[in-house]
């Protein structure tokens, strides 16, 4: 008889980490993050509570207390920690005069970790690629060997597991059971097709530029400038891009520099969607706009393509804080097959 894993889930977020994980099967009872996403967590994810504090205030033995432990229980620590530092748009990623805190969250985590009487068995920590040459990885990872952990990391891609979108992160996992692989593929060559854009968008109604949908929680749409509604009216249907605008609707700082190349431009209907930022409701911040209607994606339209059922409502002030609450998460379906992962371990 396979044993009750319980989870934490520390920088969850809106919670698209915990609910593929609860979806699998793994009880997760503590979300914890900085930011207020209370609301969005806990409604969605029933039994889970939330706690809004900053890592560093975070202590270990408090954890423990909080999610009473049978000896009988496996434990996962998750631990995505916020990639903006070390993702490759941030210019400053690589800059020794930038101070940037976030990129020593991990040594919280070793910090928590320590003062855990009870380690966890597994632990999952998902990332932006490249995160793995950072000194601040390289010293999680061999603190984790130091407690003779088997760790593992890849860089994978959401859409081979389930997800509409093309989705790069490098993920560790690591366990005290032994011997670890990644979980194989679901999609891609030779599998399962990948999903696609229209896929994930079939059913819903169509939008207008700051409109919104009543039947539909969170699809609602940004309202566009009298000019960007101009633009977006002229970019191609189905993955057109802004090179098809006339020179006097391209920005003067796209003149110059030929950089940013998929703002403005629509997504493809037969392909997974690109990798959705904080700002993927917004056509001046990549290629988000609707792959047909004169718009960017909604916010319920990007929590698809993260894999949020329709179910997984979105709370906040705006169409900013939601698209961060979207942009932020781990994939649902993603989510779901470590968690099935984790297991089969057990």
């Amino acid at each position: 008889m396979k044993k009750r894993i319980v989870g934490i889930d520390l920088f969850c977020g809106a919670g698209g980490l915990t609910c593929g994980l609860k979806k699998a099967g793994i009880d997760i009872l503590l979300g914890i993050d900085k930011e207020d996403y209370s609301k969005t967590y806990e409604k969605n994810n029933s039994g889970s509570q939330f706690w809004k504090t900053g890592i560093e205030n975070v202590h270990g033995k408090d954890i423990l207390s909080k999610i009473s432990l049978k000896k009988s229980d496996k434990f996962l620590l998750a631990a995505c920690a916020p990639c903006q530092p070390f993702s490759l748009q941030n210019k400053n990623r690589n800059s020794k005069r930038t101070s940037d805190g976030r990129k020593n969250l991990l040594l919280e985590v070793i910090r928590i970790m320590t003062e855990m009487e009870r380690k966890p068995d597994y632990i999952f920590a998902e990332n932006v690629p490249g995160i793995d040459e950072n000194p601040v990885f390289v010293q999680f990872q061999d603190f984790l060997h130091s407690l003779y952990y088997s760790v593992m990391t890849k860089v994978v891609n959401a859409a081979d597991y389930g997800t509409p979108q093309n989705r790069k992160r490098l993920i560790l996992i690591a366990s005290k059971e032994g011997f670890l692989e990644f979980p194989k593929k679901t999609h891609g060559e030779s599998l399962q097709p990948h999903l696609t854009v229209k896929k994930a968008f079939k059913g819903l109604p169509p939008l207008k530029a700051g409109g919104q949908s009543a039947k539909y929680p969170n699809h609602f749409a940004r309202n566009l400038s009298p000019l960007n509604l101009t633009r977006i009216k002229l970019i191609p249907k189905d993955g057109g891009s802004r090179e098809s605008l006339p020179e006097k609707l391209v920005l003067e700082c796209h003149k110059k520099v030929n950089v940013h190349k998929d703002v403005y431009g629509r997504m493809f209907w037969r392909k997974p969607s690109p990798t959705l930022t904080t700002r993927c409701c917004s056509i001046t911040n990549g290629r988000f706009g609707h792959p047909t209607q004169d718009r960017a994606i909604s916010i319920r339209e990007a929590a698809r393509l993260q894999g949020f059922p329709d179910s997984y409502i979105f709370y906040g002030s705006g169409i900013d804080s939601q698209a961060k609450q979207v942009g932020n998460a781990v994939p649902v379906p993603l989510a779901k097959v470590f968690g099935k992962y984790f297991l089969q371990l057990n």
